[in-house]
């Protein structure tokens, strides 16, 4: 991670002397879809995983050096939901839904490198949770508090791509994809060693972390706050596959 901040930097660094800084302000939004990534769930048999949702909302913050290269910074409010399903429990003969819903405030610095009307992007999201909550069908409990259960801050690694679809130098509408993944455990680490979430069975190994994996459909609308640069460079323009 530190080689590729370092990397960013170096870019961003080389890019301010050949061109000029300015700004952009955003409004974004969307959802999307993932799951939990553990040993468990993905080896034993008696589990099965079930595509989790999620949905975000909230802006952000751009800073741009010259055509090309940019670090935009999110701020969002998001929903996370993942499931699986639970076999041979007691003397059922059924499977039992498990649910695990957590809400976070998340702060998502992004390097980006635009080429005309497309862009791809890399960085860190730092999550911090909140009102987490989990369901069992097998114990009755609905949306029971997972507080302790669930770590209060997660760390991801963001990949995303997109383009920008419709606008002109000043306001324009972007349309793209992002992949998220967590590089920590979901579980605290006071809970790891009581095997949650598998509570329910006492012959699952503790300590295998789960990492919740997420692909996100966004949409943003970006206002450029570098007329002034724009009117004696280029170095703020945007290409969209519509302008007007």
């Amino acid at each position: 991670m530190k080689k590729i901040f370092g990397l960013v930097f170096v870019l961003l660094l080389s890019s301010a002397v050949y061109g000029q800084l300015w700004f952009d302000v955003g409004l974004k939004g969307g959802g999307g879809s993932g799951f939990l990534i553990n040993k468990t769930l993905s080896s034993d048999p008696r589990f099965s995983i079930n595509p989790g949702s999620n949905y975000f909302y909230g802006g952000k913050i751009g800073i741009n050096y010259g055509y090309n290269v940019s670090v935009a910074t999110d701020f969002t409010l998001g929903s996370n939901t993942f499931s699986f399903n639970q076999a041979e429990l007691g003397a059922a003969t059924n499977t039992f839904k498990y649910t695990i819903n957590y809400k976070t405030f998340n702060i998502t610095p992004l390097f980006r490198f635009t080429k005309d009307a497309s862009y791809i992007e890399l960085g860190p999201e730092f999550c911090m949770v909140n009102k987490a909550n989990y369901s069992d069908e097998y114990t009755l409990a609905v949306k029971a508090d997972a507080t302790e259960e669930i770590n209060s801050k997660l760390t991801n690694l963001v990949f995303g791509f997109g383009g920008y679809i419709v606008g002109n130098e000043i306001v324009a509408l972007q349309m793209g994809m992002r992949v998220h993944y967590t590089l920590g455990n979901l579980t605290s680490d006071d809970y790891e060693s009581g095997r949650y979430p598998f509570t329910n069975y006492s012959d699952v190994p503790s300590g295998v972390a789960t990492k919740p994996f997420t692909l996100q459909f966004h949409l943003e609308l970006n206002i450029s706050l570098g007329q002034v640069a724009r009117s004696t460079t280029k170095c703020g323009r945007r290409v969209a596959f519509l302008s007007f």
